[in-house]
């Protein structure tokens, strides 16, 4: 009996001391799991059946099991994880057993989590490509030729331009008849008498017209005060006097020189 209790301790013990080997070949790793990369270990604990402890909001590493199978007087456990911050843990302290408590006297079950970015990395999760324009030497003298030639092309057309519209301009300006030239038919026919009243008042707007713009008058104001204002005028004068002198006279023909009368109204250049 001595001998049969014996063989069944040192069978126990070599069982025992078997799953702990088991357990420390399967969890060794060959490289460390990436960051937020799901890791796999198969590992065989012994002892009641454990499960996976809750996850805080501060986990380092956050642990599933997959699967449980039996295996003899243990239980081989397929585990998925993720880990968050690089370094070395044992996945024994993510585990729990029935009552709650975390799981003793086991061989550890350890596993790596590496980082993804190295350690003198700068932060820069995206590579900056500088994109710098070299401009070649034919290509910059081929742009410096061509705008070149476009300037010397488009001045002399720019200029010719300008020197045409101001020959139109001085063209016009010389071919357009002054006041002098506007007034004379009228005041011919007031000074034979033959001007009527449409056109009395058309000759008598346009004198009016021109001397508030030459004496800065205001628009508004007594028509009558301006015209004996304007009588009283050295170059207004003679013309009005000439027309109230007119209307009065019998029609025909008359000695005043009306060349003169006008002379106050011509252009400075004719002056």
């Amino acid at each position: 009996m001595k001998l049969k209790f014996l063989i069944k301790f040192l069978v126990t013990i070599f069982l025992t001391s078997t799953n702990c080997v088991i357990a420390q070949i399967i969890d060794e790793q060959s490289e460390p799991v990436p960051i937020g990369i799901e890791g796999r270990v198969m590992v065989v604990l012994a002892g009641s059946k454990l499960k996976a402890a809750p996850v805080g909001d501060k986990s380092k590493i956050i642990l599933r099991i997959h699967d449980i199978f039996p295996n003899g007087n243990a239980y081989r456990y397929d585990l998925r994880y993720f880990g968050f911050v690089p370094g070395e843990y044992n996945l024994n302290q993510f585990l729990l057993t029935e009552d709650g408590k975390t799981p003793t006297n086991l061989p550890p079950t350890k596993i790596s989590i590496g980082s993804i970015l190295p350690e003198n990395h700068d932060g820069i999760l995206i590579e900056e490509v500088e994109n710098k324009i070299e401009l070649s030497s034919n290509y910059t003298f081929w742009l410096i030729g061509i705008v070149t030639l476009w300037i010397l092309i488009a001045l002399p057309l720019f200029l010719s331009d300008l020197k045409l519209k101001k020959n139109l301009d001085y063209t016009n300006d010389f071919n357009e008849p002054d006041l002098a030239q506007r007034l004379r038919p009228l005041v011919e026919q007031a000074a034979t008498g033959n001007l009527d009243t449409e056109g009395r008042a058309i000759l008598e707007r346009m004198i009016f017209s021109h001397w508030r713009e030459q004496l800065n008058l205001p628009e508004e104001g007594n028509p009558l005060d301006l015209y004996l204002q304007l009588k009283q005028h050295d170059d207004a004068g003679p013309l009005l006097c000439g027309l109230e002198d007119w209307l009065h006279r019998p029609p025909g023909p008359t000695a005043v020189d009306i060349t003169a009368l006008l002379e106050p109204y011509r252009k400075p250049s004719e002056q």
